[in-house]
């Protein structure tokens, strides 16, 4: 591997650039841009999912030009693992969103589960409108079909920190978004 690469050591794995935040900066204003449109004369709640939303959320609501309530919810299948388990554990997912706009935030979809759970519990409780607005999706990774409506962009499979995104709890403060860089070896 070059030198001339720049490289991040994350926990025991080494990183390299993959998306710059220029390039965040253009999908994040894309999808608000796409909302704004969308629900221009409407209040909408923003559901954002903790801990890996956050960053993109805060960039994404500021740039909304409507009435926004935001409410939070921690979904995880990750752990401290680089993959999903598939198994979706929610905590204070609220309940009041009956003839609501809803507008699902969340930072990457992988697997997809997580998306598809809250999408059939919340359709429960009557929302006007459900959608969902990701920075990153995994295509290839996806368990099911899942429809994100606001996309910023899809990657490949590879593994992702940054911008909120975390490995084991540590990159999420970065800037730009950073990629395993699976030429070099796990540092011990």
């Amino acid at each position: 591997m070059s030198r001339d690469i720049p490289q991040l050591v994350v926990n025991d794995r080494v990183f390299r650039p993959f998306i710059d935040a220029d390039e965040i900066a253009e999908m994040v204003d894309s999808i608000a841009t796409r909302i704004n449109a969308d629900y221009a004369a409407e209040e909408i709640t923003a559901l954002i999912i903790l801990k890996g939303s956050v960053i993109f959320a805060a960039d994404l609501v500021r740039r909304l030009r409507m009435p926004v309530r935001m409410e939070f919810t921690r979904a995880s299948s990750y752990g401290t693992s680089m993959t999903s388990s598939g198994a979706i554990a929610l905590e204070g997912l609220f309940t009041d969103v009956a003839d609501r706009h809803v507008v699902i935030i969340e930072d990457i979809v992988d697997s997809g589960t997580t998306i598809t759970e809250l999408r059939k519990h919340l359709s429960v409780l009557q929302p006007r409108s459900l959608t969902v607005a990701a920075l990153l999706s995994k295509p290839a990774m996806h368990q099911e079909p899942v429809t994100i409506d606001y996309l910023g962009r899809a990657i490949g499979p590879e593994f992702v920190v940054g911008y909120g995104l975390d490995y084991a709890e540590y990159g999420r403060h970065l800037d730009g978004i950073w990629v395993l860089d699976d030429e070099s070896e796990t540092l011990a």
